[in-house]
């Protein structure tokens, strides 16, 4: 049995560093299917095949005419259909190329509008294959057959910026679908604000955003100038004649901007001031006509910094409980009461349903759980605290998909809607202390329920109800389900409905403007209860029935405020007309409004998919520069499109060794653990520096007049598991990764620049010895990890969490490996031992924060030489794995500490564009202090050094050539008080998307 798990950690132990990606997959379990259509492949889940036939009917119905405007036909793309994930989502990538949906529906009215999840996935996410269908032209085109499609996705995205690829996209929806969100105005809500506020920022920070000002993301940019231009020129197929040009020459800089001036004489920045200028006229014009509501503002803003008071709820003492979050704010429930706010409790990573309901000093609220192997695979939960007590809990179970959820009035019941994996809708009571299912109501038409709550007695329940034709507001029986629409099924995009006596108040856009509307149940005349000047929404009636509180947009954000309990007020309202001016253009210019009522419903044929067929799928070939710019690489990478297996294969070329390896790999991620195995053969070569090295003890110095340069061939087989676990719990992110991998490697022809030899030179004494290069013979080693990290989430302005903790444990040694009946052994002799934690807390100001580290490191290092003997020459050094004091120059030693502390601070956050080529968000510092202590114990001597350093660290998150990835660089200045050294040295960072 022994030798048999030795051989098993032979085959099966963690890979190389280098190896270390997780791939988003299912559980291995899964059976899948297909549905092929001519231009699609459809691949789904054993149970989902309805949904799979119609997505395939639907996809190749609109096949053509989504895709007319910019002028090309996209060639046949496999779509995944992904039911294990209650994320609302979906993507399309190239690496390797397929789209991806994410099949269960979002509760939020304003992300979903009044039309069906999957044909509003498929009209966004078709649009992004037919843009990269377009993108291959020209230079391109060239670049694909040559480099692959990496080379070609990242071409194709520097040649036209992200706000055109999802503005595009935005504006399809919009056109092609019931909804869309360009036909939703919370949608534009914050643009809106900004220009009407006289925030009309210039088109760099407009799109790269900011750390100072709230700015809505590219979607919103995008939607607005792609349909301004359209609107302006009168021509759907401007968009396409740009990119056109643009992607033929991507390699020019600014190829977007200068096609656009080639198309409209206006290049990118003229563009976005004629678009904002023109919004802000109409919408003011708009503002200019209405009689606004006068309302009491409840909540008192510290700081003019955009923050959200989301969700009103009158508690019994008068209180208002908020979801307050912002720019410079994680969510958080608050309670407001006489201009005072009192936080109350930090949820974890909500799966905002666009609602909160309270009852007897509980909250109640839908939050993510997650599986902790399969990323794919993750849970809507309903959650529960009491403000009082608090205490906290999960409602109905921790691997449930429900995705709202409203206390009763007496706090012992919920009503909330499940979606399973099968695309079905049901709306259920539970029973509060157990999360017993007490109700399901029937839905055999499997319309789609959400945003539900309780009347003030608890025998009514209202709920949104989508339709295929439309939406409605529905009053449910709570003892018999018995329904009663309240109003007619439409397009109008009711939302957040509240039933309060013998009225009904709903979010309702009819206007242009969000506003909050009321139905009398008795009379069911309609009333429009606010006229807002930038949107009103979510009204909760006070506990003694005298206020209505509601949000109400201004300039930092959403407020809390009230008004009176007064239907003499109110505005009656006779006919609904839908406000369509803002997108009318891009309807009519399509010509295909009602494109998705009439799909087909054939029933294709369905066949089993083959994992073990699709596992062969090259994606990359050709010569590439990795990201460091020291190497470059030829060769091919597959990857199956279900996300099992990756294969890796060709020829790596060293810039700074001047020499080169093959390589092959493989990482099969189907299984709980992960498997790797990696090759390499080649020649290797470095340089290294003499200073700081051991000698033979002893003996006298040597001077050496010129850099060691070492020169081999080397073999290297590496294979091994891991396990990546997801620990995600709260409002912390966390994260767990165990591996063990064992690497042999056999090294030959092994020589040096000084007098020819191996590691140790010069021939006669003294000699230096280089302890952490293999000289000839085989090195056989095991590599043991474990990594944790659990970090609280933080705001946009945070630069690290306000609390968290980390850890990496790495354990080598050269061990005896049995394998059936041989014996492995090294031809060296190594062991090492490492640990450091890392910890993050508050600092003395928001946004600013502490943290620190501390590290030890065992290292073998054999006390001893002797050339004649041989003894300790066998002595092998692995890499260092622990944190170094900055600025130092530090020797390797038997054991060795270090610890330091760091205060990090944001400085100034300049929104500042130096033309198109640079843009700077923000300049933070940190200012660290660092000790580290080393000793190895000789036969004849102690050799041991402190290290002490400080300094200060300088950075500037920026954005380079209108990028929207940002990419933090700087400089340090380091002081060395043990030894005493000054050094500078530039930064260069991380991406930060």
């Amino acid at each position: 049995m022994k030798r048999i798990l030795s051989f098993l950690l032979f085959l099966f132990s963690v890979i190389a560093h280098a190896q270390t990606t997780v791939l988003e997959n299912n559980p291995t379990g899964i059976h899948w299917y297909q549905v092929n259509t001519p231009h699609f492949r459809v691949l789904f889940p054993k149970g989902f095949e309805e949904q799979a036939q119609r997505m395939a009917n639907t996809l190749e119905y609109i096949h053509d005419p989504e895709a007319k405007s910019l002028g090309t036909r996209p060639r046949k793309i496999s779509v995944i259909l992904q039911n294990q994930s209650s994320q609302s989502n979906a993507f399309v990538s190239i690496l390797p190329r397929r789209s991806e949906f994410y099949t269960m529906p979002p509760q939020d009215y304003n992300f979903i509008g009044t039309g069906d999840w999957l044909n509003m996935l498929a009209s966004h996410e078709y649009r992004h294959v037919v843009q990269y269908q377009h993108a291959t032209r020209g230079f391109n085109r060239l670049i694909y057959y040559i480099f692959g499609t990496p080379t070609l996705a990242g071409m194709a995205q520097a040649a036209a910026p992200q706000w055109f690829w999802e503005g595009d996209a935005v504006v399809t929806e919009t056109a092609f679908t019931r909804s869309g969100r360009g036909k939703i105005p919370y949608f534009n809500l914050v643009f809106r604000t900004n220009l009407l506020e006289g925030r009309t920022f210039n088109y760099h920070k407009q799109y790269l955003r900011s750390y100072k000002h709230n700015i809505p993301n590219h979607y919103v940019l995008g939607y607005n100038m792609v349909s301004y231009l359209r609107k302006k020129t009168n021509d759907p197929e401007i968009w396409g004649k740009i990119t056109a040009r643009s992607w033929n020459v991507p390699f020019i800089p600014f190829a977007f901007s200068n096609a656009i001036h080639n198309k409209t004489n206006r290049y990118v920045t003229g563009l976005y001031t004629d678009m904002a200028t023109e919004l802000r006229k109409e919408w003011q014009k708009e503002i200019d006509q209405l009689k606004l509501t006068s309302f009491e503002k409840v909540n008192v803003r510290s700081s003019s910094a955009y923050t959200d008071y989301f969700y009103p709820q009158p508690q019994e003492d008068g209180s208002i409980l908020v979801m307050k979050s912002g720019i410079g704010d994680i969510e958080q429930f608050v309670l407001l009461k006489d201009g005072q706010e009192k936080k109350v409790f930090t949820p974890g990573f909500i799966n905002d349903a666009g609602m909160l309901s309270t009852a007897e000093n509980s909250v109640v609220w839908n939050e993510y759980g997650y599986d902790p192997r399969w990323l794919v695979k993750n849970f809507s939960l309903i959650k529960i605290y009491d403000y009082k007590t608090k205490q906290k809990r999960v409602i109905g179970g921790r691997h449930e998909r429900y995705g709202s959820a409203a206390l009763s009035p007496k706090g012992d019941k919920i009503v909330t809607v499940r979606s399973d994996n099968g695309y079905h809708n049901t709306l259920l009571v539970l029973e509060l202390f157990t999360g017993k299912v007490l109700k399901e109501f029937d839905n055999p038409q499997n319309y789609f329920y959400s945003m539900p709550r309780w009347s003030d007695d608890g025998s009514k329940i209202i709920v949104l109800k989508t339709t295929a034709t439309g939406k409605t507001i529905t009053l449910v029986d709570a003892a018999s389900g018995a329904e009663t629409d309240l109003l007619p099924v439409s397009k109008e995009n009711a939302g957040h409905p509240v039933l309060y006596g013998k009225y009904v108040f709903f979010n309702s856009p009819s206007s242009g403007i969000d506003n909050i509307y009321a139905i009398d149940l008795e009379t069911k005349q309609r009333y429009q209860v606010t006229t807002s000047r930038l949107g009103a929404y979510n009204a909760a009636v006070s506990k003694d029935g005298k206020s209505i509180y509601y949000n109400d947009q201004s300039r930092d954000g959403l407020d809390v405020v009230k008004i009176p309990f007064d239907p003499a007020a109110w505005q009656p309202v006779n006919d609904v007309v839908i406000d369509d001016t803002e997108y009318k253009h891009l309807v009519e210019q399509e010509g295909r409004p009602m494109l998705f009522d009439s799909i087909p419903q054939q029933t294709l044929p369905v066949k089993r998919y083959s994992k073990l067929k699709g596992m062969i799928n090259p994606f990359s070939w050709g010569p590439y520069l990795e990201s460091n710019l020291t190497r470059a690489d030829f060769g091919i990478t597959s990857r199956d499109i279900l996300s099992t297996t990756t294969i890796t294969t060709g020829y790596t070329y060293d810039i700074n060794e001047r020499d080169g390896f093959w390589r092959a790999g493989v990482s099969y991620q189907g299984l709980f653990p992960i498997v790797d195995v990696n090759v390499t053969k080649g020649s290797r070569s470095a340089t290294r520096d003499a200073v700081g090295y051991f000698k033979v003890v002893g003996r006298d110095t040597t001077v050496v007049t010129q850099k060691p340069k070492f020169q081999w061939d080397e073999e290297n087989v590496e294979a091994g598991l891991r396990i990546p676990l997801v620990t995600t719990s709260s409002r912390f992110y966390g994260a767990v990764n165990i591996g063990n991998y064992i690497g042999y490697t056999r090294v030959t022809n092994f020589r040096n620049n000084i007098d020819g030899g191996g590691r140790l030179f010069p021939s006669n004494y003294p000699q230096y010895f280089f302890r952490d290069y293999q000289d000839h013979g085989n090195l056989l080693y095991n590599h043991f990890s474990v990594s944790a990290q659990r970090l609280m989430k933080r705001s946009r302005r945070d630069i690290n969490s306000k609390w968290g903790q980390a850890f990496f444990l790495h354990i080598l040694n050269t061990p005896t490996v049995y394998i059936f009946d041989k014996i492995y052994t090294s031809d060296y002799s190594g062991n090492q031992f490492s640990f450091y934690g890392l910890g993050y807390f508050p600092g003395l100001f928001k946004h600013h924060s502490f943290y620190g580290y501390w590290a030890y490191q065992y290292s073998d290092i054999a006390t001893t030489l002797n050339i004649k003997t041989g003894e300790g020459l066998n002595n092998y050094t692995f890499r260092n794995w622990v944190p170094l004091p900055r600025g130092q120059s530090v020797a390797r030693f038997r054991n060795f500490y270090s610890m330091s502390g760091n205060y990090t601070l944001p400085l100034w956050y300049p929104d500042i564009a130096l033309g198109p080529l640079l843009n700077v968000q923000r300049v933070r510092a940190n200012l660290f202090f660092d000790y580290g202590y080393g000793s190895t114990v000789y036969p004849k001597e102690v050799v041991s050094q402190e290290y002490v350093s400080t300094g200060a660290e300088m950075k500037f998150d920026i954005n380079i050539m209108r990028f929207l990835p940002q990419i933090d660089v700087g400089f340090r200045y380091s002081y060395g008080i043990r030894p005493s050294v000054t050094k500078f040295e530039l930064l260069i960072g991380t991406f930060n998307f």
